[in-house]
């Protein structure tokens, strides 16, 4: 699974809607629906952390090898 769908999963048990994320990324819910779907590509990690912020979680990069 994907960091961003288990952040969106994240939402749905906080039930946050797509709205109130927006609100605390200071984005549209287009843009935000837009992330969750990949409707214009993978986010940037910026954009995933910001997202992690949103619904009060981070996220952590783990270098293996």
């Amino acid at each position: 699974m994907t960091v961003l769908r288990q952040l969106v999963r994240l939402r749905h048990r906080r039930k946050m809607g797509q709205s109130d994320v927006a609100r605390k990324m200071g984005v549209t819910r287009q843009q935000v629906y837009n992330i969750e779907t990949g409707r214009q590509g993978y986010a940037n990690i910026r954009t995933v952390e910001r997202y992690a912020k949103a619904v009060g979680a981070k996220v952590m990069v783990v270098q293996r090898g």
